[in-house]
């Protein structure tokens, strides 16, 4: 529509003429429609309807669309509860779940979904240390025997020699809860059950198969995790231990949220105090799950020697950790290596005594003691002290902690030419 009409109001007529000629009909479109919303306001009514109503039909509105979305997510929640009674849709679960954890902690790899392929485990990974096949299983009762052979038959037919089989929900007939061997003396295949629906268990797995694969586990001539650790052992039984508690924290976990579920609506003043005990043991879940990957990395990390030592640098980088007694047992060591020609190395915090190339002993800090693996003596064995010594794989060990005069012992083993 158009229409003139005569501007007479000198403060409007000053301030057009001040603006660019483009802009000035586009300020008094402007101005025509605020102008003529302004008139509309008063004629209204002061009864609140005209405010209200527009407002109520906005909450209205987007209460419809809420409640659409509320509904969508409680199907959702419902079909997730309820996935045990499908087992074809627990076990898609499952794999989702494994492989969507493993790509997010390994974003480097490659991850395929080999489910739909027969004889090829569920998922195939292409990794800095060679392919990895994964299997997963989320059965209500123990994986038997015939899954297992299953598993060794899938490796053979793809030529992969490293493998993982994970069981989400329950136990491996014939297999502790953490385990690995070797078969065929060329295929490495690490097992773990009951670690929980969630996905940590492929990657507990997984750290491990790396840590075992980073200490030549394969070489049969030189196998350092199986014949040079003597703390192999206690290593596992500290992981199994950590594992125990994990699956402790995860099932308390899974208790707690299912009761603030059911009694959300009902004891609404206890919410708050169930879901901090909830952040709590999930805090303590993920600090048990990083504990147990700290352990790994200690296997992983023994390989590092460091050739240059220095018995200052070495008591200096570990002031807060040893104690006196300990830091007493090591300056003493170092007066023996040196008075016996040693040259010593460190790997981690312990200490390795040689004499040009060969290996003569080492120690294995622990933390109430402090122990001397003697690997080379004379043969016959002379000398032997049964109150101070102990002969255990073919080493000679002395726990320096010990009472008693053990410093002339330890004297005469590291002198040995």
């Amino acid at each position: 529509m158009n229409f003139t009409c005569e501007i007479t109001n000198e403060e409007d007529i000053k301030y057009l003429t001040g603006l660019p000629c483009e802009r000035q009909e586009q300020i008094m479109r402007t101005a025509i429609s605020i102008g003529l919303k302004s008139i509309q306001m008063s004629e209204v009514n002061m009864d609140c309807h005209s405010y209200i109503d527009p407002l109520r039909e906005i909450i209205s509105s987007a209460s419809e669309i809420n409640t659409d979305k509320i509904q969508e997510i409680d199907d959702k929640l419902d079909a997730l509860l309820h996935i045990r009674t499908n087992s074809s849709r627990k076990g898609r679960l499952s794999e989702d779940l494994c492989i969507g954890r493993l790509i997010q902690q390994y974003p480097e790899w490659s991850f395929h979904d080999v489910t739909q392929v027969g004889h090829e485990g569920d998922c195939r990974a292409s990794s800095p240390i060679g392919e990895i096949l994964y299997e997963f299983k989320s059965y209500d009762s123990n994986v038997n025997k015939e899954q297992i052979q299953k598993f060794y038959n899938d490796l053979r037919r793809t030529g992969v020699k490293l493998g993982i089989f994970v069981s989400n929900t329950s136990g491996i007939v014939g297999k502790k809860d953490l385990e690995w061997e070797i078969i065929e003396k060329d295929t490495l295949v690490v097992y773990i059950s009951n670690i929980g629906f969630n996905g940590h268990g492929c990657i507990m797995a997984t750290e491990l198969l790396l840590a075992l694969m980073a200490n030549n586990i394969l070489d049969s001539e030189n196998q350092w995790l199986l014949h040079q650790n003597y703390e192999t052992d206690e290593v596992y039984k500290n992981l199994i231990d950590t594992i125990d508690d994990y699956r402790s924290d995860n099932a308390l976990l899974v208790r707690l949220q299912e009761h603030v579920k059911d009694h959300r609506t009902k004891v609404s003043s206890m919410i708050d105090s169930l879901e901090r005990d909830v952040f709590q043991v999930s805090l303590n879940s993920q600090n048990t799950f990083s504990k147990m990957l700290g352990i790994v990395g200690t296997i992983r990390g023994e390989k590092l020697v460091i050739m240059n030592f220095s018995l200052d640098d070495f008591l200096r980088s570990r002031q807060n950790e040893l104690s006196a007694k300990f830091i007493e047992i090591f300056i003493q060591l170092d007066k023996i290596a040196i008075e016996s020609g040693l040259e010593v190395k460190l790997q981690g915090s312990d200490w390795l005594f040689h004499k040009g190339d060969t290996l003569i002993a080492k120690t294995r800090t622990m933390k109430s003691k402090i122990l001397l693996i003697i690997v080379m003596y004379p043969c016959p064995l002379e000398n032997f002290d049964t109150l101070i010594e102990e002969f255990k794989d073919k080493k000679i060990i002395i726990d320096l902690c010990a009472k008693g005069r053990i410093w002339p012992s330890v004297m005469m083993r590291l002198k040995y030419k």
